[in-house]
């Protein structure tokens, strides 16, 4: 049973010392990020899965840059079979700015229920600046461990902009050398691993991890970011073991930009 570790302002400090010691051990993460939904939807002509992998980075970027993330989950294995969790609770969403009246209703009234807290955020949580410090100087990177997230284009396309502290690159190309940069060259995505691995398995990523036998409890009773990372962890490690050495041929191909 793993327990996510919910992190804000006052325990920052703490809950990183946690995380500079097990980072250099790391040998799986699991990462999820959750956001405000979304502004663009396209031209409601051409179906996202008809569109190019560049037009699906595109519309992933125009929605990416304006906003901004709510939560960061981190899963993490290390060498000795520990699994560790946070949850690191961001600052830099402001619900009563004005570009929060475009964001979706329903994806806000969806975290909401779920027990986000909007103005808690604001006020307790921790910028972004200082998460990508701690990502940086953790030694998470440099373990060169294996990365997973699920349906991971608007995962990675955040956790990329927190890392660079800046806007997404113009075209896919930029954005993938980026990724390998300053995240890892092998970022895979459960939900593309579960499909190959079986054409029934699809679904949220709850369902598929039940259906692998990934899916434990987690002590958090309002995770969300934090739960999901560890759940795609689980499922990408229940993956990996199945598909063996096929697996490494599925590396950057995130659901959403280069396949759906």
């Amino acid at each position: 049973m793993a327990a996510v570790r919910s992190v804000w302002s006052d325990n920052f400090a703490a809950e990183s010392a946690v995380l500079l010691d097990v980072a250099p051990h790391a040998t799986h993460v699991a990462f999820n990020v959750q956001y405000p939904g979304c502004i663009f939807h396209g031209d409601g002509k051409t179906h996202y899965t008809n569109l190019t992998a560049e037009e699906r980075y595109a519309l992933v970027r125009a929605n990416v840059n304006p906003l901004q993330p709510l939560q960061v989950g981190l899963a993490v294995r290390t060498d000795d079979g520990r699994l560790l969790a946070w949850e690191f609770n961001l600052s830099n969403f402001d619900i009563a700015s004005d570009v929060c009246y475009r964001c979706a209703p329903d994806s806000i009234a969806y975290l909401a229920s779920r027990g986000v807290d909007f103005w808690k955020l604001k006020y307790d949580g921790i910028p972004g600046y200082r998460l990508r410090w701690l990502l940086r100087d953790s030694g998470l990177i440099r373990a060169r461990p294996a990365w997973a997230t699920f349906a991971g284009a608007f995962h990675v396309a955040y956790l990329l902009k927190i890392m660079i502290g800046e806007y997404l690159p113009t075209n896919l190309d930029g954005f993938m050398n980026l990724v390998r940069q300053k995240i890892g060259a092998h970022v895979y995505d459960v939900k593309l691993l579960a499909r190959e691995h079986d054409h029934g398995c699809r679904g949220p990523l709850k369902l598929i991890a039940k259906q692998l036998g990934a899916a434990p409890s987690v002590e958090a009773e309002t995770a969300l970011a934090g739960e999901a990372a560890v759940l795609a962890l689980q499922s990408f490690e229940v993956l990996k073991d199945k598909l063996g050495n096929n697996t490494g041929k599925y590396s950057s191909e995130l659901c959403g930009i280069q396949t759906f």
